[in-house]
């Protein structure tokens, strides 16, 4: 194995125009980690070396997990090199063309992350000055990411650090702040801005000026106001459009001031978006349990009243019927007891055997008329030698031959049937009778019906609530174990497994899902097996220019503004 100082070094993992990346190894604590080291043909370049050991001496200094560890940084064979962390992941830059559009709390997560890191490393007195999604790392499928190469970065605390000397303007044309683009001294801020650009890019797709001429880019950058921001990122709320508008001011001054102002306001966009997703979910979701007893319950009360209205009016026209049979038959019996008499003209006698009648409850109403019309037996007194007289048409409710009946108030108030029929003897009508029957017995036997039923439907109602509710509780378990492994998905966390067994549909459900992502980690597995090493990527835009056969182009330090 070759060595590069006390380090083993292996497989060359990643390579930029400027450097290499190699998979190493520490003996002394057993740890790998990667190498970094200058190509030869920059090596023996003073300047070069200079700007490469300015990543180990900027970086070396923070101690943060967002920002990538620097263990140590020499010579070998009169090639620097810096032994650093060594990160498993994709660069934000492919992260976001792989799940573009990104989700809302995804962007937030890695701009809160982001701006964290920059906070602490202002607040140690370094900058950055080269923030872009190919120097911003994700290390895990839950978007945690760390920042690297910090090969231009300005270390403010440090008396010997100077910027560029050599005649060019370090940094990479699409994310480089005016002030840093025409030469101007640089801080934070400049790193804020870039941190807009970056979400610009997250939130919409593309960065806020495009152009491969470089020239015109930043001429761009440096004198037009940035296109308007208009997200492909789902429910992205007004507040971040504003937040990162701000960050692309010109103008430092109209900026952000620091990291941690900045950070405040990102946590708060952040909470507000988790209450208004609780929020939404509150109103739109509600839970199985409660959804599938109210419905359920109220399928079954509508049928239950539909059918207990049914049974009830049935009950009534056979109840009915049944009173109109009966009080029928007693006016016969009575018209025809009475006949005898009423022909005699003998009253007392008509009155007599009216009141042995009065005996039964249900009669409420007797009255016999003679011939000429007048009442000679009646059960109300003040009606006795009055003329007879019918109820009026508008309370008739049927005719069944030769008799009427109509529904009336009762003395006592209440309904009562009215049956007026003939008196007759030998086929000659001799006189009327009237026969009034309570319907008090009608009405307890359908308030009897009524209670009945509804006790019914109660019971039956709570029953199938409770069996619902059960039912639901039951269900509502497997499927939130469901979406909670989705949501996983949903956040990039792909190694998630549903292991539950089940014996039900289930079962099959949570096969299928973790089918789909044993298939979803491997295609991400074998996107990213063959990837270049991000710290190597970034090599190639250090310079303000593209690189022209390995040689970079010379540019003036203040271009046009």
């Amino acid at each position: 194995m070759q060595r590069i100082g006390r380090y083993g070094v292996g497989e060359e993992i990643g390579r930029g125009a400027m450097a290499v990346i190699y998979r190493g190894y520490d003996p002394e604590i057993r740890r790998e980690l990667a190498i970094k080291c200058l190509q030869d043909d920059y090596a023996s370049r003073p300047e070069y070396r200079r700007r490469f050991l300015a990543e180990a001496r900027a970086a070396g200094t923070l101690t943060h997990p967002g920002i990538v560890t620097i263990f140590d940084v020499g010579e070998s064979d009169d090639r620097p090199f810096i032994a650093m962390e060594l990160l498993d992941g994709i660069t934000l830059a492919a992260f976001a063309s792989q799940f573009r559009p990104l989700l809302l709390r995804n962007v937030l997560k890695i701009a809160i992350q982001l701006t964290e890191a920059l906070d602490y490393a202002h607040r140690n007195g370094v900058v950055h000055r080269d923030i872009k999604p190919e120097n911003i790392l994700v290390t895990s499928a839950t978007v945690n990411i760390k920042v690297m190469d910090f090969g231009i970065a300005q270390t403010l605390n440090d008396p010997a650090w100077r910027a560029d000397s050599d005649g060019y303007v370090a940094g990479s044309p699409h994310y480089m702040a005016p002030e840093q683009i025409r030469g101007r001294p640089t801080d934070a801020r400049a790193d804020l801005y870039s941190v807009g650009v970056v979400l610009y890019e997250l939130l919409t797709g593309s960065t806020p000026f495009r152009g491969h001429e470089v020239e015109g880019l930043l001429t761009r950058v440096v004198r037009d106001p940035a296109p308007p921001l208009r997200p492909v990122v789902r429910d992205c709320p007004p507040e971040l459009i504003d937040l990162v508008e701000r960050l692309l001011e010109k103008q430092p001054e109209q900026r952000y001031q620091s990291a941690g102002e900045l950070l405040v306001d990102l946590q708060r966009i952040d909470e507000e978006r988790l209450e208004r997703e609780r929020a939404g979910a509150g109103r739109r979701i509600i839970p199985l349990r409660w959804r599938w007893p109210a419905i359920l319950g109220a399928t079954v009360a509508i049928t239950l009243l539909f059918a207990g209205t049914l049974v009830q009016q049935k009950q009534n026209e056979v109840l009915t019927d049944l009173a109109f049979d009966y009080g029928a038959t007693l006016a016969q019996i009575i018209s025809v007891e009475s006949a005898e008499d009423l022909l005699l003209e003998d009253a007392v006698a008509v009155q007599g055997r009216l009141r042995d009648m009065q005996n039964n409850r249900e009669i409420a109403l007797l009255s016999v008329a003679d011939h000429r019309g007048r009442v000679v037996a009646s059960s109300d007194d003040a009606s006795l030698g009055g003329a007879f007289e019918s109820p009026p048409d508008e309370d008739l409710l049927t005719r069944r031959a030769e008799q009427a009946i109509w529904a009336r108030e009762g003395p006592d108030g209440r309904e009562m049937f009215v049956f007026e029929a003939p008196v007759r003897f030998q086929e000659m009508e001799i006189g009327r009778l009237q026969v009034g029957l309570s319907t008090r017995s009608l009405r307890a036997a359908n308030q009897t019906t009524l209670l009945a039923l509804t006790l019914l439907a109660l019971v039956t109602l709570l029953a199938v609530s409770i069996g619902a509710y059960v039912l639901a509780r039951r269900l509502q378990a497997p499927l939130d174990t469901l979406r909670g492994a989705l949501d996983q998905i949903g956040q990039g966390r792909l190694d998630t497994r549903i292991r539950t067994q089940r014996s039900d549909d289930f079962e099959r459900v949570y096969a299928a899902y973790n089918a789909m992502a044993d298939s979803l980690e491997a295609r991400v597995k074998q996107r990213q097996a063959p990837r270049q090493d991000p710290h190597a990527e970034a090599d190639s835009e250090r310079t303000l220019v593209l690189e022209e056969e390995g040689e970079p182009v010379r540019s003036e330090r203040n271009p046009p503004a």
